[in-house]
């Protein structure tokens, strides 16, 4: 198969838009959101592991067939904090963040 310009120009403009696919940290990741951020705000231990485990949670509810077909989330809830009034409180506010994130973007599909 010879080249020409076309060929040339069309594969350029694939390698550039592939190039542009990365995610926060540079590298590019299909099985978390691109634009949620999942870090956890900065805090005590069971803040950002309550934080952790309920943005986990949540996106497992609404994530798209292909994360499902990668198991690439789950429902997590760390049983021997799970009484911890700040763990849950932190679990409960981002599972409902992340979950709503997820459903707006899926139904919007962003």
């Amino acid at each position: 198969m010879q080249l020409t310009k076309v060929n040339i120009a069309i594969l350029l403009c694939l390698v550039t838009i592939l190039t542009s696919c990365t995610g926060r940290d540079g590298g590019f990741d299909p099985t978390k959101p691109y634009s949620l951020d999942l870090t956890p705000p900065e805090g005590p231990y069971e803040y950002e592991e309550g934080w952790s485990d309920g943005c986990e949670s949540g996106i497992s509810v609404y994530h798209n067939n292909f994360m499902k077909f990668m198991g690439t989330h789950e429902f997590r809830q760390n049983p021997k904090l799970r009484k911890n009034k700040m763990y849950y409180r932190a679990w409960k506010d981002s599972f409902l963040y992340c979950s709503l994130y997820m459903e707006t973007t899926t139904r919007s599909k962003l």
